[in-house]
């Protein structure tokens, strides 16, 4: 199977075949334009006895006899004349061709210097995308393969990070579990508060923790989850609102523990820091699940919600610890299940946060 010639390999040798041609074109030029050695005759016998002198020598004559001359011209003598009216312009030639040869590796270098940053931007954009199924392997067998190692390495440190902080954090759950009851059963509302909060820390670790992976994906309904959710906050803040319609499909392929936590970090974040109303709404529009969280507080200026989904970014003005790891979990649910989130500003005052994620029954 033949291989195509790509890359430096097809640079240097249209490299090498330019160059080639051009210095047989100049040789040939040379050769072409080289002037006839004029002879020290009579003007009025120059050009016949030069004409006599040329056809002589492409006979092959030893001797060139010249009537008008006293003596005899060998054919060395004239080959000699030759010789010294080809050294005379060979300086040029020269020149010609260390110029063919500077300009030509200056383009050459100029080339191979743009190829080798095209190859690492590609490898680099490779390397961005280790992590998941859509990146293409590089060409070179050596590359791919140390690529391949290098993927299948993170890989499998990634599942052994999932594996651990699932097992720690399911531990860790099952022991507050017991000791909420005993709490519940002492009476102790406040401890009972501190340890739920710790629960759903360990909620956002389980969802934070977890990759993109079809396997553990389930189908689930967005608005039942919403609604569990709003239930949950109204005990400790009752302006809370749900709408949804009851005739529309709402599954998506998610897990219900990672829908729960972004919920619940919009309308903590609403309670917060929004006041007023909160409103929590789902809607199915043509075939997409649109959950959104509005509140009645203080909105952002617009560099603040291009930054508002990045790691642990806390909003300058703002008093308290900011939105923090909150939303950019949001963001990492969405990625989960390819959907997308944002954040606006309302008009009448305060914000809204959107998260959208595919129909069940549209996914691949």
């Amino acid at each position: 199977m033949r291989r195509k010639i790509t890359g430096l390999s097809g640079t240097l040798l249209i490299y090498s075949f330019v160059i080639t041609s051009l210095l047989i074109i100049a040789f040939i030029l040379y050769i072409k334009y080289i002037p006839v050695p004029q002879l020290s005759l009579p003007g009025y016998l120059a050009n016949l006895k030069n004409s006599y002198v040329i056809s002589s020598i492409e006979k092959g004559s030893e001797t060139i006899p010249l009537s008008t001359i006293n003596g005899f011209i060998s054919k060395d003598q004239i080959e000699k004349m030759y010789l010294s009216a080809m050294l005379r312009d060979l300086p040029y030639l020269l020149i010609l061709i260390i110029f063919i040869f500077i300009t030509g590796a200056i383009i050459l270098s100029i080339i191979l210097q743009r190829q080798q940053e095209k190859q690492a931007l590609l490898l680099a954009r490779q390397l961005s995308h280790i992590d998941d199924n859509s990146g293409i392997a590089p060409g070179h067998p050596a590359i791919a393969k140390a690529y391949s190692e290098i993927k299948n390495r993170l890989a499998a440190n990634a599942l052994d990070y999932v594996r651990l902080s699932s097992y720690v954090t399911h531990e860790q759950k099952n022991i507050l579990s017991l000791l909420r009851a005993k709490l519940q059963l002492s009476g102790n509302s406040e401890l009972m508060d501190d340890v739920d909060k710790v629960v759903d820390s360990l909620d956002d670790i389980l969802t934070l923790s977890a990759s993109v992976n079809s396997s553990d994906m389930e189908i689930i309904d967005a608005a039942l989850v919403c609604a569990d959710v709003c239930d949950e906050y109204k005990k400790i803040y009752p302006d809370i609102h749900f709408d949804f319609d009851d005739t529309a499909n709402y599954q998506i392929a998610a897990r219900e523990l990672w829908i729960n936590r972004a919920v619940s970090n919009l309308v903590s974040n609403a309670i917060k820091y929004g006041k007023g109303r909160i409103e929590v709404s789902v809607s199915n529009q043509k075939g997409s699940i649109i959950i959104s969280v509005s509140d009645e507080g203080n909105g952002l200026d617009d560099e603040e919600l291009e930054k508002l989904f990045d790691y642990r970014y806390r909003v300058g003005k703002l008093k308290k610890d900011g939105y923090g790891i909150g939303l950019s979990l949001v963001r990492h649910v969405c990625d989960l299940c390819r959907g997308l989130c944002w954040a606006e500003n309302k008009k009448t005052g305060g914000m809204v946060f959107y998260m959208v994620f595919p129909e069940a029954l549209t996914i691949d």
